[in-house]
Order: structure tokens, then sequence, then C-alpha cells
């Protein structure tokens, strides 16, 4: 798991560093940098797929800007040409740490350097690594095999290090997407703004489905959700926008000659619900992302509830996620007396350098009965804006 996130000269962040849990969700002003922060991972998860260009860097949800506003720039501040990105991830008992130093000279060129500048430094470390352990040995050939086993230990071991930093997406739902009226995200099984909702759910184990529907509760009209995988229904005119989208819903309340309807027809929250449901219980999806504004199109009743939810979803079945949200009841389903469950403001200080906070309940003090949410309105928690 992912326990610690550095961050240096990154567009509002000039030097921060977090220390995570399994589930953290980030609250704070509009503009105070927590899509930033969600970024920041993104932009080393595509470094170490070799896609700094922009439709890699636009394939993990990040907002693409030109590499000069990409590096912090603020007043009685010298800019550097580098941003530092370390992540400390927990094995075992030991924590291991990745760094990423990408470099720009602050031309239109930017992108390709920066590749080269992590894959350079990531070869130097290993050759230093292994070079440690042969100084002692005395045999050229049991050198030359150590060396060779130890190579490929280390490669093994990055392999399984890096896959949940290279699998890193960040998930911003778009209702077209989720409607099959839109497909820009190329990702599979599930695109980064929704598409692929229909194939996932297609391909879903027994246990998965079984899994995903001790939650129909969410959705007080559902009576069955129906994958039509030949899409021999689009022939009966239940799609009048035209969705790519396989998926289809039957309301319990209807007559059943007229109670199914596409996704293109469905509320924006039953899609949006589903969505999150399903990314949490795949084993297709990724170990480790990042969900910017997972309030939207939601009812606060029902945004409780889902963090609930998906809170004891992430432990059953070992996702890591980084949430931002602006409503306050997404903070009444977070347990924060477990220390998985994490809780930060982001703000920007008095020089607008973006920093993180993380906001922890006191053991030593009575319980406090005003709920997080309210706590949050108050302005006892952070995160709100002072100017009026």
């Amino acid at each position: 798991m992912l326990k610690k996130l550095q961050v240096q000269n990154f567009k509002s962040i000039l030097s921060d560093t977090i220390e995570l849990g399994q589930l953290n969700v980030f609250i704070g002003e509009n503009g105070a940098g927590k899509s930033n922060l969600l970024e920041a991972l993104a932009v080393m998860s595509a470094a170490k797929q070799e896609r700094l260009d922009i439709e890699g860097l636009y394939s993990k949800g990040v907002r693409v800007a030109k590499p000069e506003l990409t590096f912090s720039s603020f007043h009685s501040k010298k800019p550097k040409p580098q941003i530092e990105i370390s992540v400390a991830f927990q094995r075992e008992k030991q924590l291991m740490t990745i760094k990423s130093v990408l470099e720009t000279d602050m031309t239109d060129e930017a992108v390709v350097k920066w590749k080269d500048s992590f894959e350079q430094q990531a070869q130097e470390q290993e050759q230093q690594d292994i070079l440690k352990h042969v100084l002692n040995i005395s045999a050229y050939e049991d050198k030359v095999k150590l060396m060779k086993a130890l190579s490929e230990q280390r490669r093994t071991e990055k392999s399984a290090l890096y896959h949940p930093i290279q699998n890193y997406l960040i998930y911003n739902l778009n209702t077209k997407a989720l409607r099959g009226l839109s497909s820009e995200s190329k990702k599979v099984p599930l695109g980064i703004n929704g598409e692929g909702l229909d194939i996932l759910l297609a391909n879903f184990s027994e246990l998965e489905f079984t899994q995903l529907q001790e939650y129909a509760y969410f959705v007080n009209w559902l009576d069955e959700i129906v994958i039509d995988t030949e899409d021999l229904m689009k022939f009966s005119d239940l799609k009048q926008g035209k969705s790519i989208s396989k998926l289809y819903f039957k309301d319990k309340f209807m007559m059943k000659k007229e109670n199914i309807f596409s996704a293109e027809n469905a509320n924006e929250g039953v899609l949006h619900i589903l969505f999150y449901l399903a990314l949490f219980i795949s084993r297709r999806t990724p170990t480790l992302f990042a969900i910017d504004n997972i309030e939207s199109h939601l009812n606060p009743h029902l945004c409780t509830e889902l963090t609930r939810v998906i809170c004891k979803l992430a432990k059953k079945t070992n996702k890591q996620t980084l949430i931002t949200t602006h409503n306050p009841a997404i903070l009444d389903g977070l347990n924060l007396n477990d220390d998985d469950i994490r809780l930060f403001e982001i703000y920007r200080n008095d020089e607008g350098h973006t920093k993180t906070r993380r906001i922890q309940l006191n053991p030593e003090t009575k319980p406090v009965k005003a709920k997080l949410s309210e706590l949050w309105m108050r302005g006892y928690l952070g995160a709100i804006s002072k100017q009026f």
C-alpha cells in the first residue's frame, strides 16, 4: 500500500509530504490544489509507462498544460527546472521508495526530456544497489552469477512495486460517457470518464455480481440490471440517442411490457452509484486510483451511505484510493477512529503554496456529538472560504 507521497515544484505544490491511509478524502476551497495532488501521482504513473506526452497524460486524467505552467512559479521564488515526486510503499514490514525527477529546459520538447531523466535515474540506482552486494565476493564467476541473480530479482521486485503506480488513474465521471453517448477515454476496463461500465459488468464473475446485488437498496425503483451482450435491444428503439452502451434497467414500479430503458435514459445518480460500486468490486480495475469530485449528481444522504460502503469495499477488495469532495455529506460516512480511513484539508498558505493537513479525532477529548459535516460547515475543520 502507498504510505507516503512527496511532491516538489508541481503546479501549486512547491513542497509537500502526505502520509496516506487506505481510503483518503481531501477537502478544501476551490482552487486549493486538491486535483493537483491527484495529478502529481498521475504524472509519475505516466513517466513509468513512458507516456509523458499529451495523450499519455490526458489518458491518466491529468489536465494537460504547457510545461511552463506545470512547474511551480511563485513570487520571490526562483523557478526550478525539475519536478520531484517520491512515493513510499509498505511491503511486508519495510518501506520501499520510488523517486522521479522530471526535468525540462522550459522548451516545447520538455515532455520528452522528462521521460529520459526518469529512466536514467532508475537505471543508475539499480546499478548502485547491485554493486553493494558484490563488493565482498572474490571469485569472478560468483560475482557474475550473483549480479545476474540480483538484477533479475530487482526487476521482479520493481515490477511488482511499480504495478499500482503504472495502473493509477484519476476518475472524473461524465454523465454522457456513462450513458454511452461519448467515449473519449480508451482505458479498459473502465474509462476515466465512465466509459465501458456495461462491458465491465458483462464480464463480472458470479461472485462479483452477487456482491453488487447486495447494494441494490441504493436504488429503490431498481428491479433488474440487464446487459444486452448481443446489442439486440437497439432494434426496439430503446436508444433514441444512439448510445453505444449495452446497459439497461428494469423499473419495478412500471408495467412489465414498458418497464425497461437504456442507460441513456437512466438518471445520473444510478449510473454514478453503479460505476463506483463496480470500480471497487471488480478485480480488473486498478488497486490504486483517485476519484475527483465523487459527490457529483448524488443526493447528500446517498453520498453518506456510498462513503460507508466504499470504505468497507476498499478493505475487502484491497483497493486504495484518493478522493476529493466539496460535499460535507461525504464526511459523515467516514470513521476517523480507523487509521486506514483518513481525512485531509488542502489549503494554500500565505505564499500561495498548496499544503495538506490531516484532520484527526483526539482520543483524549470527549466525543463530539456534532457530525463531521456540521463541523465542516461551521468552520471547525478548515477547508472553507475565508474571504466572505
